[in-house]
């Protein structure tokens, strides 16, 4: 991963960590919370364990195309926000909207692997990956839903 990726990953993960927080003192649902952080230290180990986060490495060799990877993040927080917006039941709440956003990254990073080692992307390469960007952040909570209703 590049730097840039690496920071934004222990930033947002820590926003996440932070939001949890704030959630057990608000809710007091403390069951939720042991729940979310265990997930949370287990996203952690799996990145330190494949990858060896929290150092950074350019994967294949090639360099990661920022300006891609900046339109693909916008995409995903864009459509992480949608499905907010599209199934909100009630009124607005600025903390359940932020804490699904502070995931983003962890949604993005199977996309990050699909840009090239190069800059020469062609624009439609470009739009094809900010639209599934948005189907990424767009539907994350479904993935997460069926996942563990299975388990």
């Amino acid at each position: 991963m590049s730097t840039i990726i690496t920071y934004l990953l222990i930033l947002f993960l820590g926003l996440f960590g932070l939001f949890i927080i704030v959630e057990l003192v608000f809710s007091r649902a403390v069951k939720r919370f042991i729940i979310q952080a265990a997930i949370l230290l287990v996203v952690i180990v799996v990145l330190k364990v494949t990858t060896g986060f929290p150092a950074s490495r350019v994967p294949f060799g090639g360099v990661a195309p920022i300006v891609a990877i900046g339109i693909m993040f916008v995409c995903t927080l864009i459509g992480i926000a949608g499905h907010y917006f599209y199934y909100m039941k009630g009124k607005f709440v600025w903390r359940t909207f932020l804490k699904p956003l502070v995931i983003s990254p962890i949604v993005l990073l199977p996309l990050i692997g699909s840009v090239k080692g190069t800059s020469d992307l062609e624009p439609i390469q470009m739009i094809s990956f900010g639209v599934l960007a948005f189907q990424n952040g767009f539907f994350w909570k479904e993935v997460f839903e069926h996942a563990k209703s299975k388990i």
